[in-house]
């Protein structure tokens, strides 16, 4: 069995004036055009480099939420990427991250390295002068595994193509990778913590939501509610699974996320508080949840204040007391005699969610109280469907206008009316009966 592949890392200087220098001796011609600069195409020049040259670039929006679980399993320094791209070791490690990447398939999609295997190179990696790919990061682990694995299958592979661009900032830089990679054409789509975590770097960088929307082909209120999920996410991480940053604990929530956004908008305080920890108990128990998580999590957000007054009787907790204020300042003792209940903050509530002793106990008592209200929503809502079949029925009524309607349609029309008549009349003779009866309803039989 081959061996793995081991990154090598050269010299910065020496790689730049070896990219030089074949810049300098390429075949005129030998040229292609990218979208550089926003709206602005770019002519650069396409040179051939050792396989082994160039280096992965660590910003790469697509491995941030892999490289901060290596950190946090591997208990890293948080720059251990970021300062790392001249590193041996952490190229190593992000050549790995990328290997799996490159393996991934999406739905029907065929993974890199299989794409490659079959056709080979056919677009050139995009670098910097100091040779980081910009763009290509997955197809040069590709290519190198290939290679290290069967070089005398993919003698090519020995020596990559790559598009030379100019000296940009890493703002730019930046902004060129989400236009080549976030964008609806994309064959593997970002991850969503991946795209949050791209969407919260701008805005560290002062860029506004606007200008982020335009440049990642989305809306503005996308950007907005993106950045409230990661918001969400990461509290959910830091301070109830205490493990900040652990992103692979959130992956399977892009939904769930988003959904709470809406769900917590408006609330603020101690509902909040207690709103996003029966959140966090629902997100836990997702896999036996199914899909009436979302169904749980749309009525903890209509109807917070019910579930958790529900939630309080069901595991005992009784509701906070204080002394009722007295008047005249803080020397004035009188006993007033009882003490007055001046209005939860749910305090009581909220530590006992933060109880993880009583976990099990209270996710079991919150799947019974946001079920039973479903329930009783849904017993509701069958109950009104008799009014509502008939407000609509004379809605409609009330549209018919006469003027408008063919000559030939009269018969048909008279025709109707009388039905509706005959039924209307049927009904209320029915309805009558219901009021007067003092026992089980009469049983409706059809209509004739």
């Amino acid at each position: 069995m081959p061996n793995e592949y081991r990154v090598s890392v050269k010299p910065q200087h020496e790689r730049k004036e070896f990219i030089t220098a074949q810049v300098a001796t390429a075949k005129v011609g030998s040229h292609t055009s990218y979208d550089v600069y926003e709206g602005t195409a770019a002519t650069l020049p396409i040179i051939l480099l050792p396989l082994d040259l160039p280096l992965y670039r660590m910003a790469n929006g697509r491995t941030q939420t892999h490289q901060l679980a290596y950190i946090a399993t591997n208990g890293k320094s948080q720059d251990f990427f970021q300062s790392g791209e001249e590193n041996e070791t952490a190229q190593q490690i992000q050549h790995e991250i990328l290997r799996k990447l490159a393996l991934k398939e999406s739905d029907s999609i065929t993974s890199i390295m299989d794409e490659l295997e079959r056709t080979k190179q056919t677009d050139p990696l995009l670098i910097t002068p100091a040779g980081v790919i910009v763009n290509g990061n997955r197809r040069l682990t590709a290519m190198r595994e290939l290679h290290n694995s069967r070089p005398a299958d993919f003698p090519s592979f020995a020596n990559v193509q790559c598009a030379v661009l100019p000296t940009l900032t890493p703002e730019q830089v930046d902004d060129l990778e989400i236009r080549l990679q976030m964008t609806p054409e994309t064959k593997l789509p970002y991850g969503w913590i991946d795209e949050c975590l791209k969407i919260h770097k701008q805005t560290i960088a002062k860029r506004k939501e606007e200008d982020i929307a335009r440049v990642m082909r989305k809306k503005k209120a996308d950007i907005t509610r993106a950045l409230s999920a990661l918001n969400y996410a990461e509290i959910y991480l830091r301070d109830w699974k205490k493990k900040p940053q652990d992103y692979s604990l959130v992956e399977a929530g892009e939904q769930f996320f988003n959904d709470l956004v809406t769900r917590l908008r408006g609330k603020d305080g101690p509902l909040l508080e207690a709103n996003m920890r029966m959140a966090w108990i629902l997100f836990d128990n997702r896999l036996s949840l199914g899909g009436r998580i979302y169904d749980f999590n749309k009525i903890l957000g209509e109807r917070a204040p019910e579930v958790l007054t529900n939630l309080s009787d069901r595991i005992e907790i009784e509701p906070a007391t204080s002394p009722a204020p007295t008047a005249g300042g803080d020397d004035l003792d009188v006993d007033l005699g009882e003490e007055e209940v001046v209005g939860t903050p749910y305090s009581d509530l909220i530590a006992a969610l933060d109880d993880e002793n009583r976990r099990e106990e209270i996710s079991d008592a919150l799947r019974a109280v946001c079920q039973t209200l479903i329930d009783a929503k849904r017993t509701a809502q069958e109950g009104n469907s008799a009014v509502s079949a008939i407000r609509d029925a004379n809605t409609r009524l009330a549209e018919v206008d006469f003027t408008k309607a063919d000559p030939k349609t009269y018969d048909g029309i008279e025709r109707q009316l009388d039905e509706i008549v005959r039924r209307a009349t049927e009904l209320k003779e029915k309805l009558s009966a219901y009021r007067t009866s003092t026992t089980t309803p009469l049983v409706q039989e059809p209509s004739k």
